[in-house]
């Protein structure tokens, strides 16, 4: 087998492993602890934890050496399948399980940056780039479809013991890790190249003020309205959801929306490289409205056939990607890229927090209207960005 070829594999299985614990932790964890029976301030506090170690990162990451990477990716993933192990053990814990998903949080982080510049140390050609982005994504989809919807059909035999599908699901991807920690030590290349992280960008002098704003207020509405709905899709109509099983949930976001998502964020980057940032910036932002209206509309209208539930997740997922494309255009312009990554966090953080009690004070459907209400950070960013020298 050529070189190439053999980049490509197991560049495939890396960039796999790096999608699945990231949706445990942000969304999969919503729905458990719902099913645990934690209210929605509860349960959104605890995830705006998980959010800690990407925006402490622009501090840990520069500590981390080149020649550790190989290493770091390996112990990561060994310790994560004997944490996902353990969450199935210790899963009627409230306690221990929080505090498991904080430490998979991080190994998430850690593998994740580790995979990423192990990537980039080696000698690859274009084409491993579109191959990245596809096994990622196929990632989210096993994750945060695949596994939901056996999750959901194993609720359904089992009805008096939710846990029992959760100890199934989380064994699942403790065994997925252990093969994946296998495969790696076999597979990962052991020849790297130097890295060259010299950046040009027209952002170089001007790295607070606008883009610092632009960064924390840009997605900030979406961040909420992005957290909400998923307790809200799962909710009970008495309660103001639409009462989605977790397999309906599996297929409805994980599957649908996750392929939305992928369509939207490449319309979007085709569009900014064919007709530039400023002449798209526009158009984005008006996109980036359209998650919060969909679930206003949503949460009044509280429909219950699942193809018009499907369709508005597709429509909302589709609009947030091709949206948030120029806020990954901006980052990209950065020199300081690791301050704009961990700021980035750092609003869905703060997002997170701020849902926590407003969900608790107010109905969905009036919690959805705020939002829109706060969309109005979204142009007032694009605004102000729009007088920094950004690429035509």
């Amino acid at each position: 087998m050529s070189s190439q070829g053999s980049t490509s594999i197991w560049l495939s299985s890396l960039f796999f492993a790096k999608g699945m614990p990231r949706v445990v932790v942000f969304v999969i964890v919503l729905l458990l602890f719902k099913q645990m029976g934690l209210g929605a301030s509860e349960a959104l506090c605890s995830v705006s934890l998980f959010y800690l170690p990407w925006v402490l990162k622009v501090w840990w990451k520069p500590r981390i050496a080149s020649k550790y990477y190989r290493l770091l990716i390996l112990t990561t993933q060994f310790l994560l399948a004997l944490t996902f192990a353990l969450l199935a053990f210790l899963l009627t814990s409230l306690w221990l399980t929080i505090s498991l998903l904080v430490l998979l949080s991080w190994l998430t982080a850690i593998h994740n940056v580790a995979a990423d510049n192990f990537a980039r140390l080696c000698p690859l050609s274009y084409h491993h780039s579109v191959v990245q982005e596809l096994f990622r994504k196929f990632g989210l989809i096993v994750s945060q479809g695949v596994l939901l919807v056996l999750a959901g059909n194993l609720q359904v035999f089992f009805r008096h013991d939710i846990f029992y599908s959760w100890r199934v699901l989380f064994y699942f991807l403790s065994g997925i890790y252990l093969l994946l920690f296998f495969w790696h030590v076999w597979k990962l290349t052991r020849r790297l190249r130097p890295s060259d992280n010299t950046i040009t960008s027209p952002l170089t002098s001007i790295q607070g003020g606008y883009v610092t704003f632009f960064l924390l207020a840009y997605a900030f509405a979406q961040g909420m309205t992005g957290k909400a709905s998923i307790l809200f899709l799962i909710d009970t109509y008495s309660r103001g959801g639409v009462g989605l099983s977790p397999q309906e949930f599996g297929f409805v976001m994980g599957i649908v929306g996750i392929v939305g998502l992928t369509i939207g964020g490449l319309l979007g980057t085709k569009a900014i490289t064919r007709f530039g940032l400023s002449s798209c910036l526009w158009p984005m932002v008006l996109s980036m409205m359209v998650p919060c209206i969909v679930y206003v509309a949503l949460s009044y209208w509280q429909p219950r056939e699942l193809i018009h539930i499907g369709s508005g997740v597709l429509l909302e997922q589709l609009s947030y990607g091709f949206g948030f494309a120029a806020y990954l255009s901006i980052l990209k312009q950065m020199t300081r890229r690791e301050q704009g990554k961990s700021l980035m966090a750092l609003s869905f953080l703060l997002s997170c927090l701020v849902s926590a009690p407003l969900l608790s004070l107010l109905d969905y459907n009036a919690f959805f209207v705020l939002t829109l209400v706060l969309s109005a950070l979204t142009p007032c960013a694009a605004f102000l960005i729009s007088k920094v020298p950004i690429e035509k």
